[in-house]
């Protein structure tokens, strides 16, 4: 049986209410590019990675790069 892997990423923005135009915002990108980073589309740099480690961690403490992402 293959392994369901939840994209984190999305979860946790939509559980916090915020938009996918404020993420991009805040990693600096467009819209578009989000939008295709989130759906794995495009891998996240390594520097986005680690912001939006840091912002999610403000309110999901045990998260760490590998959990998030791996």
């Amino acid at each position: 049986m293959e392994e369901i892997k939840i994209n984190k990423i999305q979860a946790y923005r939509k559980t916090l209410g915020v938009t996918q135009k404020k993420m991009s915002k805040f990693l600096n990108i467009s819209e578009v590019m989000y939008s295709r980073k989130e759906r794995r589309l495009t891998p996240f740099t390594d520097i986005e990675k680690v912001k939006l480690l840091n912002y999610f961690k403000k309110y999901f403490k045990d998260e760490t790069i590998d959990s998030l992402f791996f």
